[in-house]
């Protein structure tokens, strides 16, 4: 099913728009999970940031991998590593796409050390790396009626897309979901679909095609 998924996405892209990088919600930067820019040292095991968006882009970095417990180091003269950890927890988990639909809570200890602040992260997750894994990139919204049609033909029970470009607004991803549905009239329960985050600007959308039987 996901193998099938990722060649049709492949194709949609190419077909569509050109398969261009997956544009990401807001300026963050598409790191590797071994990136010089945010690793502290070779043992990859702190990270380091020098600014609010490197703090952001670390705790993204962490999810990316769904790491459960990460230490970012945080540079800076007269900082307040507090408020801005406080703000970076926020804005990952309410305002980017993936911590809103992976995480259910971060919680974090720090201590002022000389010359940095160090920050010890843990994620809660509401997802399984499984569930995270299974994302399907679509470039556009409007992949997303042949993702459906796939998804249905496999019996699955959902389907969860990454759009990097919403060709439409969310009214109009509704009534795609709508169509599609329509198109299967032995799936009587209609089919429900959520936004990630839940704002006029989603990065992700769920659509529940079907009820899990345990």
């Amino acid at each position: 099913m996901k193998k099938r998924m990722l060649v049709l996405c492949a194709a949609l892209c190419l077909t569509l728009s050109g398969c261009g990088n997956v544009v990401l919600e807001r300026s963050y930067s598409s790191v590797s999970p071994h990136s010089a820019a945010y690793w502290e040292n070779k043992g990859t095991d702190t990270l380091r940031a020098d600014s609010y968006q490197d703090l952001v882009n670390a705790m993204l970095l962490l999810l990316g991998e769904h790491g459960e417990n990460g230490t970012i180091r945080v540079y800076g003269d007269n900082l307040d590593a507090e408020a801005m950890m406080q703000s970076a927890c926020n804005e990952v988990q309410q305002e980017t796409a993936l911590g809103a639909y992976l995480l259910d809570y971060i919680t974090y200890t720090g201590s002022q050390e000389r010359g940095y602040y160090e920050l010890s992260v843990h994620f809660g997750y509401r997802r399984t790396q499984t569930e995270q894994e299974d994302i399907v990139n679509a470039t556009s919204t409007e992949a997303l009626p042949e993702l459906l049609r796939v998804a249905a033909e496999q019996g699955a029970q959902k389907l969860t897309v990454r759009i990097g470009y919403f060709a439409t607004d969310r009214s109009g991803v509704e009534q795609m979901v709508q169509e599609v549905q329509s198109e299967y009239p032995q799936m009587t329960a209609p089919w429900q679909l959520y936004f990630y985050p839940d704002t006029e600007n989603p990065g992700i959308v769920e659509v529940i095609l079907a009820e899990s039987e345990s």
